[in-house]
């Protein structure tokens, strides 16, 4: 097999774990202080990454929100892979005209492989106790070019055909579709409430030949979350779409020990292997909030340090 494919090949198992038939765009721990909650962020989403978690969330700030955010997944792995993740969003609320956002998300194996999500956010609130939203993304995956790739190898007989690889000579290297989220909450009381999304609604098809199948799994996530002004929790069962159904469960807590510091953690677990855990802090200075987490597979890969994680959000502006 050609050395991009095996790359190729890790990384999709690296982030998915699953078959061939739902690989792309998997749906992971996006923001430090998401991922050092255990991905448990449906029911809590108060911030600009309900752009990427429950877009109903966005109803909840108080004043536009600007955040950037890299992580550098599974590091450590023996084969030198070095698989990097980032993510800019900004939302904008109004006083009448509900909540405004915009995402940009990117994924990256070298050269050889990419994917990016654009995503334009909606959320407003109804009758007091609900918030509900909703997100319209286009996604794109590309396929780089190399040596390999352009002087093909019979996987049969490991000859060379002379040629580039036939898939990307007759289907190009990259594919493109729309996608979308949809989201609510309910507060229950004060201090209590839940929430619920479905990323991906229709799972769209993004393999680059016409006759194969590479669906974006339909992710669908219910939570249940308790908030004070010094602490939060969060624990949510969720539902993905891949060749038969899988069920995860997520949960993770905060505390603030101080109005500019926070500590907290997370544990996940479910089927085909999927047992996380996480740890993270927070450090506020005027409108700047810096966030560190770091995400250990407890099952699965092997030979990692973990993800890091890191954000920097900037929140500007008079609050609504």
């Amino acid at each position: 097999m050609q050395k991009s494919f095996r790359l190729l090949l890790a990384l999709l198992t690296l982030l998915s774990c699953t078959p061939w038939s739902y690989a792309s765009f998997e749906e992971l721990p996006t923001g430090a202080r998401q991922a050092g909650l255990g991905n448990a962020f449906t029911a809590i989403a108060d911030d600009v990454y309900s752009t990427y978690y429950n877009p109903a969330g966005l109803v909840q700030l108080h004043r536009s929100e600007f955040t950037a955010y890299y992580a550098k997944l599974y590091s450590g792995l023996t084969d030198g892979s070095s698989i990097g993740r980032s993510f800019i969003a900004y939302g904008h609320p109004t006083t009448k005209f509900g909540t405004f956002g915009f995402s940009y998300l990117s994924l990256s194996l070298a050269d050889l492989y990419s994917e990016s999500t654009f995503a334009l956010h909606y959320a407003t609130s109804i009758r007091e106790r609900w918030n509900l939203g909703g997100s319209i993304k286009l996604l794109k995956k590309s396929f780089g070019s190399d040596t390999y790739t352009q002087n093909a190898i019979n996987s049969d007989t490991g000859a060379s055909l002379g040629a580039p690889d036939p898939l990307f000579a007759q289907n190009g290297t990259s594919k493109s579709a729309a996608s979308f989220d949809l989201g609510a909450q309910y507060r229950l009381s004060r201090i209590y409430g839940v929430g619920l999304t479905i990323l991906n609604v229709n799972s769209p098809n993004m393999a680059l030949s016409p006759g194969d199948t590479d669906k974006v799994s339909a992710v669908y996530k219910v939570g249940l979350a308790r908030r004070t002004k010094t602490s939060s929790v969060d624990a949510e069962a969720s539902m993905r779409q891949f060749t038969s159904d899988e069920f995860r469960f997520n949960m993770g807590g905060e505390r603030w020990l101080k109005e500019s510091i926070a500590i907290r953690a997370g544990l996940g677990f479910g089927q085909r292997q999927y047992q996380v855990t996480s740890i993270g802090f927070s450090y506020k200075w005027e409108a700047f909030q810096f966030d560190y987490a770091l995400i250990y597979p407890l099952t699965g890969i092997k030979g990692t340090f973990g993800t890091n994680q890191l954000s920097l959000t900037f929140r500007f502006g008079r609050k609504n």
